[in-house]
């Protein structure tokens, strides 16, 4: 199967959506969108992978307010015990 680009993509969608002929100003509009949108994945993106690394360093994901900020807890020895000497 061909890996298609972006571009080729979009340029597909705004075909099957308004034809051979499009209005300029609407295939204007549609591609922004499209170009919108995938920019918008691209960020969620990646920080589902940033958020799938530090919950797999150990390190805590939190966003109580709903922001998407990573928090990082206090770290916190895992054995329990002191190493003073």
């Amino acid at each position: 199967m061909p890996i298609c680009s972006t571009e080729t993509v979009i340029n597909e969608l705004i075909f099957a959506v308004y034809g051979a002929q499009p209005d300029a100003r609407q295939r204007h509009v549609l591609r922004q969108a499209l170009h919108g949108l995938v920019r918008q994945a691209r960020a969620e993106q990646l920080q589902e992978m940033r958020r799938d690394v530090w919950r797999a360093s150990g390190m805590a994901w939190l966003a109580p307010d709903g922001s998407g900020d990573f928090v990082a807890l206090p770290h916190t020895p895992h054995d329990g015990g002191s190493h003073d000497g």
